[in-house]
């Protein structure tokens, strides 16, 4: 007999889903966003993506070394191999929010770390990450309402915006659906979280100088966005200074972080690019083409999820030994 909680979590995953394609079809389907679409696709060059890499390498290695400093039980290496896993998830498998950290998780218990410890690790992780982002979303906060008065609306694709603007209220409002459902998943999940919330303040007061160091090593990967956004800048010959990189990459991350149900900030952080560049001298087009390289980037540091089936067929057999 089939379970009825089983069936209406899996028709509200399919309404999520449904949601983010409706989205996507409704923001491609205005001529205003497809031409901009077609203007930022001619301002794209591959030295800009390659130009990001170094920085984003040093980025992962920075949250890498953020994740080990919160004792997963595992060495450097497996917090690097959950990391890169994490990322690669988070931001290839976008149409299940939070999908990025369960694979992270289950990296580490496959590096051979425990279960609980992995668990807690990264959330203590999201949750450093999360503190350290918290003063690029006040430089966002504190400067866009200068910048905004200089953007001049005749630049910005409305429909196109407006369409995508009704997309996230959509799917705003149906979060809200499935946290207030508690026989959802997302229910269950919630009440799952508020049982482990004690333990976790526990272990957050173990970690004296861990959770301290994982907030300061994600400070500094935070700040390495917006020198890749700076060298994909440099690189396509735009008027970019640094300080313009890193507030455009903030205010593209804050918007992200306050839609943080949005599937790897789908349009938010482009339309964070948008208005913040426009305030710089860039065009829509050319902020939006560096919002693509950075997708384009993220697709190149996607690739080891490929190595996700090698992870499970070394753990299966060391598990059958």
């Amino acid at each position: 007999m089939t379970d009825p909680v089983g069936r209406r979590g899996t028709r509200w995953a399919a309404l999520w889903i449904m949601t983010m394609l409706v989205l996507l079809v409704v923001a491609i389907a205005s001529s205003d966003t497809r031409r901009l679409l077609g203007e930022a696709a001619d301002n794209i060059r591959l030295s800009a993506v390659m130009a990001t890499l170094p920085g984003q390498l040093a980025a992962t290695l920075l949250c890498a070394a953020a994740l080990w400093a919160l004792r997963p039980g595992v060495s450097f290496a497996a917090s690097l191999g959950s990391r890169l896993l994490r990322d690669a998830g988070g931001n290839l498998l976008v149409f299940m929010p939070g999908l990025g950290e369960i694979i992270g998780a289950r990296a580490l218990v496959l590096g051979g770390g425990r279960t609980r410890a992995a668990v807690t690790a990264s959330v203590l992780d999201t949750l450093a990450e999360t503190l350290a982002q918290v003063p690029y979303g006040v430089l966002a906060v504190l400067v866009l309402p200068r910048l905004w008065r200089r953007a001049t609306a005749a630049d910005l694709p409305l429909f196109g915006i407006a369409s995508v603007l009704i997309g996230l209220a959509a799917m705003a409002l149906l979060a809200v659906l499935l946290s207030r459902n508690t026989q959802s998943a997302a229910g269950r999940l919630r009440q799952r979280i508020e049982a482990e919330l004690a333990l976790l303040r526990a272990e957050i007061g173990r970690q004296r100088t861990g959770l301290p160091a994982a907030v300061a090593l994600h400070f500094v990967a935070w700040a390495m966005g917006g020198v890749q956004l700076w060298m994909a800048g440099s690189a396509m010959g735009l008027p970019l200074t640094l300080f313009a990189a890193l507030v455009m990459e903030s205010a593209a991350y804050a918007g992200r972080a306050v839609l943080f149900f949005i599937p790897a900030g789908l349009a938010v952080q482009e339309a964070g690019l948008i208005v913040a560049g426009l305030a710089y001298g860039l065009t829509p087009a050319q902020s939006l083409a560096l919002g693509l390289v950075l997708r384009l980037r993220d697709l190149l540091f996607g690739l080891p999820l490929l190595a996700w089936p090698l992870y499970e067929f070394r753990h299966r057999r060391r598990a059958g030994a």
